[in-house]
């Protein structure tokens, strides 16, 4: 039965993405772009791990009520006992069988809990240890080139701290494959294909971003991805970007960041492999419109940042600062190098990191159907999620009706905040300021600067530890008069390759606003896609802090009552029939 499944899903992604360009039934600015499947948009984690620690570590993660979306293994994943110091077998393609005694155990262990697992893998085969796997690929002829590799990089290195040893390393052969050789990129992908047999979802892709490497990498998790319906997902480098093809294997991250506040001023001294970017410059890569990086739709960064450099453990205050930027990128995830006692997890910072973490990581799960919306609209619209905001490279637009000010800078009690035309409303007060103008605002340790523009409209979910375990059968409107507003709640059942071919819901949510009359509607919806729910329950929070008078609601009567700690009035629909649309006006 799998076989037939794996041979039925081949043929239809190879017909929806391999080819050119797919059939359009409805108008994209951005062909070019493919979604991740929905999970990705979720928290992500990475790790060092092996079988036990990997079962023990998402385990502790669900236990601090953290959510959990995938857990990838990285580059130990192939000889974790001497922590990945090779040359041998990287790669040999059987990977560690003593560390990971039961690696279908494993993953199914993920499996149960609505967990996508993933490993690490590269792009070339060093030959001493892995002679069977070199000679292999050499004599057929699958090699773009061979070469002397000297570096320590899993070549009798110790440490994530490659190129760092004073020490020569007699060196092996190395064979860089040759993917634009589709018969070797092929071949590669055979070998490959018995860690997604065991229960593996996706590949984290390190060494190189080339087209070429990333296509065939992406199309092992598309082909023969058990839990997949043919939307298949990498991690790779930044880079690889000389066309416009890379958008079609997400998702990147901003390479092995520092965990520091800043290059300026560094107050840790760190490795000089480590690339110069620390959480400033971070934020750059995503806001900074003179960077190559701003324009990666699916961008994700190291919550934490990777390397700690040379001190004993990160700090608290950095790592929660970092957590807030991270939880309002596109994707993320938290990792770092193997040497962090944290492994930048919350709990072992401190309470208070935990307690933030999880406000935020749970935020960011109920924030769903807004971000995978704007997922959406990225290839609509061709706009991307990340907003850049002119003159201002350390705030930022999440979507267009979230403003984002990280605070990048140690110890500071205030924030210098420009906010664009229009009137904001900060997040935590209910206050509401005028726009194209600088607040300094006061900063504690839990809070990011956060505004919602007046006239949103964002669509909320009840919370759940995955995506896959959430649905969108309860949708929360966090309504912001001030202004008329509109949102397109976009939906697809967040695995298959349909949303390619039409197979997509929207729903035109709109806001008016005159005098002391607000109305709400919310139109029947458009599109149509396999499974999608045929009734829902609205919940309209209202941020309004005036009286209510009167409202109606058409044939359907709402439920209302007044929350007054968070000065909102919520009306909840009950069941009703999603294809029906609703409205409601309400008088202050």
């Amino acid at each position: 039965m799998k076989t037939i499944t794996a041979l039925l899903l081949f043929f239809i992604t190879s017909q929806s993405i391999a080819i050119a360009q797919p059939v359009k039934i409805f108008p994209v600015k951005d062909s070019n772009l493919i979604l991740p499947p929905a999970w990705a948009f979720g928290v992500l984690y990475g790790g060092y791990t092996n079988q036990q620690q990997t079962i023990d570590r998402v385990d502790a993660i669900k236990a601090h009520d953290y959510p959990i979306d995938a857990y990838w293994i990285d580059s130990w994943f192939w000889s974790h006992a001497d922590k990945g110091i090779g040359p041998h077998k990287y790669i040999d393609f059987i990977a560690d069988t003593v560390g990971y005694p039961n690696r279908k155990q494993m993953w199914k262990h993920l499996e149960h809990q609505g967990i996508k697992g993933g490993f690490w893998t590269w792009d070339c085969i060093l030959e001493t240890g892995n002679e069977k796997a070199f000679h292999d690929f050499k004599t057929q002829g699958f090699f773009s080139s061979v070469y002397i590799n000297k570096n320590s990089w899993h070549n009798k290195g110790t440490s994530t701290a490659m190129f760092q040893e004073k020490a020569e390393h007699p060196g092996t052969a190395c064979g860089n494959i040759d993917f634009d050789n589709p018969a070797a990129a092929a071949y590669f992908k055979k070998q490959m294909k018995h860690f997604f047999e065991e229960g593996a979802d996706f590949i984290k892709l390190d060494r190189t971003s080339k087209i070429s490497t990333c296509k065939a990498m992406f199309e092992l998790s598309q082909e023969y991805g058990l839990e997949t319906k043919g939307r298949g997902f990498i991690f790779s480098h930044t880079g690889g970007m000389e066309t416009e093809e890379y958008k079609r294997y997400p998702a990147k991250w901003t390479d092995d960041t520092r965990s520091d506040w800043t290059i300026e001023n560094p107050l840790i001294r760190f490795n000089d492999w480590v690339p110069a970017v620390a959480l400033k410059e971070n934020i750059a890569m995503f806001t900074d419109p003179g960077k190559e990086t701003s324009r990666i739709p699916f961008l994700a960064n190291d919550l934490g940042g990777f390397d700690m450099g040379f001190t004993q453990k990160p700090e608290e205050e950095l790592y929660i600062r970092w957590l807030q930027f991270s939880m309002f990128n596109p994707i993320t995830e938290v990792f770092c190098q193997p040497e962090n006692p944290t492994a930048n997890l919350a709990w072992n910072y401190s309470a208070k990191a935990d307690s933030v973490f999880r406000q935020y990581a749970h935020l960011r799960m109920q924030l769903f159907p807004f971000i995978y919306s704007y997922a959406h609209r990225s290839r609509i619209e061709g706009k991307p999620m990340i907003g850049k905001i002119p003159g201002q490279l350390y705030e930022y637009l999440f979507g267009e009706e979230i403003l984002l000010a990280p605070v990048y800078e140690k110890g500071v009690i205030s924030r210098d905040v420009y906010l664009p035309p229009g009137q904001w409303i900060n997040y935590y007060t209910g206050e509401r300021h005028k726009g194209n103008t600088v607040l300094k605002i006061p900063v504690t340790l839990e809070q990011i600067p956060l505004f919602i523009k007046a006239g949103a409209i964002l669509p909320m979910r009840n919370y759940a530890s995955s995506i896959e375990k959430g649905n969108n059968d309860t949708l929360h409107l966090h309504i912001y008069p001030g202004a008329d507003g509109v949102f397109t709640l976009r939906e697809d059942d967040g695995l298959s390759n349909d949303y390619l071919q039409g197979g997509l819901r929207s729903t035109r949510i709109s806001m008016k606003q005159a005098a002391n009359k607000i109305s709400v509607n919310i139109a029947p919806p458009a599109g149509h896609y396999k499974g999608m729910n045929k009734y829902r329950t609205w919940i309209l929070h209202i941020h309004e802090t005036r009286k209510l008078n009167t409202f109606t609601s058409g044939t359907k009567p709402l439920l209302h009552f007044y929350d007054k700690k968070n000065k909102v009035h919520v009306f909840e629909t009950g069941k009703v029939t999603v294809k029906n649309g609703f409205s409601a006006t309400f008088n202050f």
